[in-house]
């Protein structure tokens, strides 16, 4: 019976473990913003567009806050995420503001591994728009 409990608890630890679904928060600090296709340099406008647009393509809504900065929303099912964009011609950031149903944990900084998917795909898009 003793090693019985031994499996038993082995087991159970690993399927907790499996289960844990938080990484490290990640956030997209100082990105270079990249020339457009044409050759041509981005201003801070061109930027603003650039980021809306990738919102937009990746469900996110967003509203300009001021000039530089931009605040992101995306909402998944039950789960809601909220994020600042700060930028200016020559580089942006993406930086968590607030969360809902995502577990995060301001004292070990982790998040469920959803969140850091969609900031991955966001700048994937942002990035993909500023070329264009």
């Amino acid at each position: 019976m003793h090693s019985f409990a031994k499996v038993f608890f082995a087991m159970l630890l690993a399927a907790v473990l499996a289960g844990c679904t938080s990484n490290p928060l990640m956030n997209i600090n100082d990105r270079p913003v990249p020339n457009r296709l044409d050759g041509s340099t981005q201003t801070q406008e061109s930027v603003r567009k650039g980021i809306i647009a990738g919102c937009v393509d990746k469900g996110w809504t967003c509203r300009e806050i001021s000039p530089g900065l931009i605040a992101a929303s995306i909402n998944v099912r039950k789960h809601r995420a909220d994020a600042d964009i700060s930028y200016d011609g020559d580089s942006y950031s993406i930086t968590y503001k607030n969360s809902e149903l995502l577990d995060y944990n301001s004292r070990r900084n982790t998040i469920h591994r959803n969140y850091n998917r969609w900031i991955a795909n966001l700048d994937s898009a942002i990035a993909k728009r500023l070329t264009l």
